[in-house]
This record gives structure tokens, C-alpha cells and sequence, in this order.
């Protein structure tokens, strides 16, 4: 890794955690990336705790950049919450730049995560169809025989993108209702698979859910995107089982073991869906046994 230089520029995604906000800063002062986006949500109203944790977690990073680096700040003026937060800052960092590595306060990376998604963003920059690079395989499980695949279902906990591949992203899902009565997305999933996806995009079409990354996957599906799996977990989640979490408050049984990468990457995987990929991921998340506890836990809450 000696000679890995890091020139994709980083957006880093920071709030009100500054505990796990050092663990990931940490990672990227090692990296040393050439230019580096910081996004931050301003506190809620009337959380005196949240005025002091943003106030530190920000002070914390920008004393802490002690590289030659170009650094852009995005600091919210009022609290915008998950869903507009993060969708206008990486619309930001990519009004900017051709393309941005994305991690968020709790995502802790190997070194090998930032030249992993460097390469591959060299390397399918021109494919239209591959829209992200992901740090995470979910599906540890399924044999892969090459160092990475393409896939419908690319985790965001550690990831890269194009400017271009974003510039199709709604956060509003405007087009839903008529691609719900087409049907459309039923060609990428199916069964409980699409039913839950359909929810999820309900619920944020509807404004009853703040988030994002719903409406990235929705993205992807849309135009049959496709995105960079590793065969390797490159990062962490430390983010789960916590109070302070927005999505992840309770624990999580994914394997978040890190593996290891070897370079140069051999770049010959033909850009597909990897069909036997995306059926273990189905049966992973969407299985029946998976199906009755997501439902047993919505009936307790």
C-alpha cells in the first residue's frame, strides 16, 4: 500500500457522535485523502446535548487535519434530519466533484476499502450501468470465486459513486406511484422481496420515513444499476446497539469481520447481475424465517 495515493476526493458524513466519529477520522487521517467534503446535520431543537456533541464532533475533526488536504464544509444551519442531511450533501460534495468515496460516523474503514473503491472507480467509470462501489458483502456466505461482483442489493456503509450515477437520484421518488402501477420493479425483485421494497417506498414517497438510502436503491432498481460487492468486508459498522443511532438502535447479527484485499486487482469480471449473488441476498433478508421475525418485531412495537 506504500505507494497508494488516495486523489478521489472523501465525504465524511459526522453529527452528534463524537466517540465513533474519532474511530472512522482516524481511518481517513491515515489515508490522507488530497480533498475532504465534510457534512454535518445541525442540532435538533430544544437538545442541549445535541448543541455540545455537534459542537465537539465538529471541532474534533477539523483540528485533527494535519495532512495537506483541501477541506469543504457543509455545515447545516438547522436541523434537516437523515433524509434531506445526507441526499443535499452528497449532492453537494458531487456538484463539485466527477465522483466522492462516502462514509458516515460509524462506518470504520480498512486501509485497502479507499484503493479498493479508487480502482473500481477508475476502472467502470464509463460502464453507465454500474452506478456504486461498495465496501460490505452482506452475503459472506455465498461463494464468490472472483474479488468482487456486481450486484442489485450494494450496501452504503462504505461506498463510492459518480456523479453521473447520482445525478439520476430522487429523494422524492416522483415517479413512483406510475412505476407502482407498471409494475416495473417487479423484474428486479419479487415475492416478499418486492413487497417489502414497495413498502419502504411507499412509506418515504409519503414522507413517513426519514431516510435516503431507500430511495438510492430505488434509484439503482429504476435503471437496472448495478453495484461493486467485494468479496471481503473493507468496513465495520460500529454503529448498531446504540440510543444516539438513527436506523441502527438495536444490535446486529451481520458478520462485520474485516478480510483482506490483495493489489493490484485483476479487473476482468463482466459487468452483469450476478444473479446467484442477488438469490442468496434474497434469501438472507427475505426468507421466510426472516419474513415471520421482521413481522413478530413490527407487532411489538
Amino acid at each position: 500500500m506504500e505507494d497508494f495515493k488516495l486523489t478521489t476526493p472523501v465525504a465524511f458524513l459526522i453529527f452528534n457522535r463524537p466517540d465513533t466519529t474519532k474511530e472512522v477520522f482516524e481511518k481517513i487521517r491515515e489515508a490522507r485523502p488530497e480533498k475532504l467534503y465534510l457534512i454535518s446535520d445541525a442540532p435538533r431543537e430544544g437538545r442541549e446535548d445535541d448543541t455540545r456533541k455537534v459542537a465537539e464532533t465538529r471541532r474534533y475533526v477539523e483540528t485533527h487535519i494535519d495532512w495537506d488536504c483541501e477541506v469543504h464544509k457543509n455545515y447545516a444551519e438547522t436541523n434537516m434530519g437523515c433524509r434531506d442531511r445526507v441526499s443535499s450533501g452528497i449532492t453537494w460534495v458531487l456538484s463539485h466533484e466527477t465522483r466522492t468515496i462516502i462514509l458516515e460516523d460509524d462506518i470504520v474503514p480498512l486501509p485497502e476499502f479507499f484503493r479498493f473503491c479508487q480502482e473500481m472507480l477508475d476502472a467502470y467509470e464509463d460502464h453507465p450501468r454500474v452506478m456504486m462501489v461498495s465496501g460490505l458483502n452482506l452475503v459472506r456466505k455465498h461463494k464468490m470465486d472472483t474479488p468482487y461482483t456486481f450486484s442489485c442489493f450494494s450496501s452504503i456503509w462504505g461506498w463510492a459513486t459518480w456523479r453521473r450515477a447520482w445525478e439520476k437520484y430522487d429523494v422524492n421518488v416522483s415517479d413512483w406511484p406510475e412505476l407502482k402501477k407498471e409494475g416495473t420493479l417487479k423484474k428486479v425483485q419479487s415475492g416478499f422481496a418486492y413487497l417489502f421494497m414497495k413498502r419502504n417506498v411507499d412509506r418515504v414517497y409519503k414522507k413517513k420515513l426519514d431516510t435516503w438510502d431507500i430511495q438510492w436503491d430505488y434509484c439503482r432498481h429504476k435503471h437496472k444499476g448495478l453495484g461493486i460487492v467485494p468479496r471481503e468486508n473493507l468496513i465495520c459498522n460500529i454503529g448498531f446497539n446504540r440510543e444516539d443511532a438513527t436506523h441502527t438502535k438495536e444490535g446486529s447479527e451481520e458478520d462485520f469481520s474485516y478480510g483482506e484485499m490483495h493489489f493490484p486487482i485483476k479487473k476482468d469480471v463482466p459487468v452483469h447481475r450476478d444473479v446467484e449473488y442477488d438469490k442468496a441476498y434474497i434469501r438472507k433478508y427475505f426468507g421466510i424465517k426472516k419474513v415471520v421475525n421482521i413481522i413478530k418485531k413490527a407487532a411489538k412495537r
